[in-house]
C-alpha cells in the first residue's frame, strides 16, 4: 500500500493579506501589461477562481518550480464543465508585486450562477504531504488495500481525496473517473474553504473543481489542454 503514496501541497484559505502575486483564493489575478481579463468566446464572463505562485510553494517533482498559474471557469449554470469552459493561464516568469491587494467582504454577483468564491482575496497557505490512493481511484486496484478489514477504518478516514490541493490524489467517486483523468495527474483541486464562521469557497452542493492535465504537459509546463471536472456528492 505505500507504493501508492503520492505528494500533494495541501492548500488552506486564510484570511491574511496577499500581494497581487501571491497564491490566493479570489481577489484579482495578476496581469500582464497588455494583457486582461479572459473573455469566453460565447461572451458569458469567467470567474476568477485561484492563483499559484509556485516560486512560493513546496516543490513538487514534473510541477513548475516557479511562475503563476491562474484557473478561471465559466460563470454558467454549470460552471462551464459541459462546454470546457475554464482557462488556464501561466506566466513564467513576471516582476512580483509588493502592493497589498484590498481585502471585501462583498461577492461577485453573476446572471446565470452563485460565485465560488465569497469576498476576498484569501490567502493559501501551503503543507507538504504524501497520500495514500483512495480506494476509490481506479488505480486502486494495483495496491493490496484493506477493504474488508474493519480495523482499518482510519485508512477510509483518511484516503478520501477531499481538500485543496496541488497534486495527489482527486475527491471522487469510481464512476466519475473516465480514460481521461483516470490516468492524468492532478494539476489542482478546489474543496470548500471557510471556518466555523465564514464560507470563503464552495462549490454547487458542497463540492469540489479539478484541473488534471497529462504528465507530458504537465513536464513542458503546458496548460493549455486540461481535463476539467465539478463533482459533487
Amino acid at each position: 500500500m505505500k507504493d501508492s503514496l503520492k505528494q500533494a501541497i495541501i492548500l488552506q484559505a486564510v484570511e491574511e493579506s496577499v500581494t497581487y502575486t501571491d497564491s490566493k483564493l479570489g481577489g484579482r489575478p495578476y496581469c500582464k501589461l497588455g494583457d486582461d481579463f479572459p473573455v469566453h468566446s460565447s461572451g458569458i464572463p469567467y470567474m476568477f477562481i485561484a492563483q499559484l505562485n509556485f516560486a512560493k510553494l513546496p516543490k513538487l517533482e514534473d510541477y513548475p518550480q516557479q511562475g503563476l498559474l491562474q484557473f478561471f471557469v465559466l460563470a454558467d449554470e454549470e460552471y462551464g464543465v459541459d462546454k470546457d469552459g475554464y482557462y488556464c493561464r501561466y506566466y513564467s516568469d513576471f516582476d512580483p508585486s509588493h502592493d497589498i491587494e484590498p481585502f471585501s467582504d462583498e461577492e461577485m454577483e453573476y446572471e446565470l450562477c452563485e460565485p465560488i468564491i465569497f469576498g476576498g482575496p484569501y490567502a493559501l497557505k501551503a503543507t507538504l504531504l504524501q497520500e495514500l490512493v483512495p480506494y476509490t481511484d481506479p488505480r486502486s486496484v494495483h495496491y493490496d488495500l484493506p477493504i474488508e478489514n474493519p480495523a482499518y477504518s482510519k485508512y477510509f478516514d483518511e484516503t478520501d481525496g477531499s481538500g485543496t490541493k496541488i497534486g495527489g490524489y482527486a475527491f471522487m467517486d469510481k464512476n466519475s473517473f473516465d480514460e481521461k483523468n483516470s490516468n492524468a495527474e492532478l494539476l489542482f483541486q478546489l474543496d470548500m474553504e471557510g471556518n466555523a464562521k465564514k464560507t470563503y469557497a464552495m462549490i454547487a452542493d458542497s463540492g469540489t473543481l479539478q484541473f488534471f492535465i497529462e504528465r507530458d504537459s504537465l513536464i513542458a509546463k503546458d496548460f493549455t489542454q486540461l481535463y476539467y471536472y465539478l463533482y459533487s456528492l
